[in-house]
């Protein structure tokens, strides 16, 4: 499990105004909840987190939250980040405490490499899938899956069915999910048919549940908008 480190500080006043006076401090209010144990209210350095969630792995990165001034530690997930639409800083983060092994859904970006053989010859490729959700342990989500696209002739495709997917990795998405494919310029894009647009209504609904925030973390979230 990646050893990213995050000290929070446990938060004793809550509402409107006291999260505005840490915000204008330099810091987020935040809950972390999950794992059968009630939600903790705390605190955490606005550039500390900002910098952590631009890796790579971003919001699927295990962090080790460590709480400040106690030898209490926990691993934890962002869930979910409200974000100021003008300052586009982090105004309030949800974590969800997490285990290893504890099986988790998630969202990973898709890389494409490679030159297709038939953009070579004048087509062009349309990136449809650029994620793909799935589950896996905790300590074993990938960074992202990347697809070699180099063999794909005009009028070919892949799809999320012939993924490589490491061992342990379960897909969740519809196996006939469309992620590349090749096309010819100059022609308008083929209609698309009954059945795949149902399944595209039904991956767009289906976003993945880990853990039910409850009525204390919802309360919370309201606090902080």
């Amino acid at each position: 499990m990646d050893e990213l480190v995050i000290e929070v500080e446990r938060r004793s006043s809550t509402g409107k105004g006291a999260n505005r006076k840490l915000r204008a401090q330099g810091l987020i209010p935040a809950v972390v909840y999950g794992g059968g144990k009630e939600a903790v209210p705390v605190v955490i350095d606005r550039h500390t987190v900002t910098e952590l969630l631009k890796q790579e792995k971003g919001r699927n990165t295990v962090f080790l939250l460590k709480m400040k001034g106690t030898k209490q530690e926990r691993h934890a997930m962002v869930r979910d980040a409200q974000i100021d639409p003008l300052t586009r800083q982090y105004k309030h983060l949800d974590f969800i405490r997490v285990m290893k092994g504890q099986r988790l859904k998630v969202e990973v970006p898709v890389v494409l490499e490679g030159e297709s053989a038939g953009v070579k010859i004048g087509g062009f490729l349309d990136w449809v899938g650029r994620s793909l959700h799935v589950e896996c342990a905790a300590e074993a989500i990938p960074q992202s899956f990347h697809v070699d696209v180099s063999n794909l002739e005009l009028g070919e495709h892949i799809t999320a069915a012939e993924m490589a997917l490491p061992e342990g990795v379960k897909l969740l998405d519809d196996p006939r999910k469309m992620i590349a494919t090749v096309k010819t310029r100059g022609k308008e894009a083929e209609e698309v048919k009954p059945e795949e647009a149902a399944v595209a209504e039904a991956e767009e609904a289906a976003e993945p549940e880990v853990i039910k925030r409850g009525k204390a973390v919802e309360e919370e979230r309201e606090e902080a908008e």
